[in-house]
């Protein structure tokens, strides 16, 4: 049974504005049209999708159930019209990338300056975020391509390639802090310190902890839980807090003096970074093009 796209729009219409009244005049149509469109995609799927309330329309478990798939659906058709227009010069291509922050300041500015050269008619959003993010909105089809660290494969998402990319992660400090006037530390003497890091769910969290067991030691205080590097690094800078980053995030106020990396012993972690893209998606032109940079001599 194939789902007609403009039933699909008119409902994800309904249940972003909540009403059939706000959704017809989004849509361009009548009231009476938009319920008949409605009337005719409940009797097509033989269920109820909207409770009809006071307070507007309502999903039901099945609306619930046709939520996702109408919205990938709806956006896949939208992005294969963009395109064939694209390519029939009607409009320009899309090109949606989501990077972990070190591939993002890394990877992607000589690789989409050569990419942009080359195809200037495109455009590029850039979603930096950390893996379990990118994991979600690649799989709900807001992003095409996801450059990270390791993300579980499945029924959505698929590894693409292993990028050569690698960066160093460093526990780091404030530069006038103590610590900095020792050669050598071990994890057991930050035992009393106070800790800002990315929350338990990011990549780099866990492969803290990862390192962490393996030496024996149990995991830090970490008083300030945060999913931004700036706030990480201005927390580090000015006060005595220690933090956990990728070495090119703070590479920058690094060499500006503000803050430092630590001396400790076997907490230097290197991370691998791979290329993802959904599973049950055509391949579009712009992202095969994408693809061809990042492997390319330059990339």
């Amino acid at each position: 049974m194939a789902l007609d796209p403009r039933q699909l729009r008119a409902f994800l219409a309904v249940v972003e504005t909540g009403s059939l009244g706000m959704a017809s005049e989004a849509l361009h149509v009548t009231q009476p049209a938009l319920s008949r469109m409605m009337h005719r995609l409940e009797t097509q799927l033989g269920v109820t999708l909207f409770e009809r309330r006071t307070t507007g329309m309502e999903l039901t478990a099945f609306g619930e159930a046709l939520l996702p798939h109408a919205t990938v659906l709806s956006a896949e058709g939208a992005r294969a019209l963009e395109q064939i227009n694209a390519l029939r010069g009607l409009g320009q291509g899309t090109l949606r990338i989501g990077a972990v922050a070190s591939a993002a300041i890394t990877v992607l500015p000589p690789v989409l300056d050569r990419f942009l050269t080359q195809w200037p008619n495109l455009q590029v959003q850039i979603t930096e975020a950390v893996e379990d993010i990118l994991e979600t909105v690649l799989a709900n089809n807001s992003i095409d391509v996801v450059i990270s660290g390791p993300i579980k494969e499945g029924p959505e998402i698929m590894q693409v390639e292993e990028h050569k990319f690698t960066d160093r992660c460093f526990v780091i400090s404030a530069a006038t802090h103590p610590l900095q006037k020792r050669r050598e530390l071990a994890m057991q003497d930050l035992a009393g310190e106070r800790w800002v890091m990315p929350s338990e769910e990011a990549e780099p969290r866990k492969r803290f902890l990862e390192l962490t067991n393996k030496l024996g030691v149990a995991p830090p205080r970490v008083a300030i839980e945060t999913r931004y590097p700036a706030v990480i690094k201005a927390m580090v800078a000015r006060t005595r807090y220690l933090g956990w980053l990728p070495e090119p995030l703070f590479a920058v106020e690094e060499s500006a003096g503000l803050l430092k990396r630590l001396a400790v012993k076997h907490m230097a972690l290197t991370r691998r970074f791979f290329v993802y893209r959904r599973r049950r998606s055509a391949m579009p032109p712009a992202l095969q093009r994408f693809l061809d940079a990042l492997r390319s001599p330059e990339g």
